[in-house]
């Protein structure tokens, strides 16, 4: 890849996320269900406390909704985005024309990137328990997702990326071996 497009994924990336969150707030608006989802029924801890109108009170779930859907929209963001930086990792090391050796190595260091998406999914487990105060019904739905996404990201990343290279290294540094 050319050094001058190299900022591209990136601009990608930052657009197609931004879309994500345009496109999550226009759902919320527009679609019952989305606005449903995130809502709930309005009854969490903030909504059973004091004396207020229905008026209030759905105000209130719709505000909480749209929190906890921006939430989950940039949880499932940062998860994309970390997804696509370990391919990147990857494929830098790939192309490289560096011994199968240093690049063994070099994947070793980079074990950490396939385990990013298991921590934004933690991180999104966590912000789902300060969502509970408000919506319970959203925050099971943050916890859940966040994490069943980092998980699979981090799976396939380490099934379809890190395992074939670093097998395929290890036959090369086996074969160069014996060449010598």
């Amino acid at each position: 890849m050319k050094k001058s497009l190299a900022w591209f994924p990136a601009v990608v990336a930052v657009v197609a996320g931004a879309f994500f969150i345009w496109y999550m707030n226009y759902a919320f608006e527009n679609s019952s269900l989305v606005r449903e989802l995130f809502s709930g029924s309005g009854t969490g801890v903030l909504g059973e406390v004091g004396e207020n109108s229905g008026e209030t009170l759905a105000m209130r779930a719709r505000f909480t909704g749209k929190i906890s859907m921006l939430i989950f929209s940039v949880i499932t963001v940062l998860q994309f985005l970390a997804f696509g930086f370990g391919i990147g990792a990857v494929s830098r090391i790939r192309a490289s024309g560096d011994s199968p050796r240093l690049k063994l190595k070099r994947l070793d260091s980079s074990d950490i990137i396939f385990d990013v998406p298991l921590y934004v999914g933690l991180f999104g487990t966590v912000s789902a328990f300060l969502v509970m105060t408000f919506s319970p019904q959203s925050s099971r739905l943050i916890a859940y997702s966040s994490t069943l996404i980092g998980i699979i990201f981090s799976l396939l990343l380490r099934l379809t990326m890190q395992f074939p290279l670093k097998n395929r290294l290890l036959v090369e540094e086996e074969k160069q071996g014996e060449d010598k």
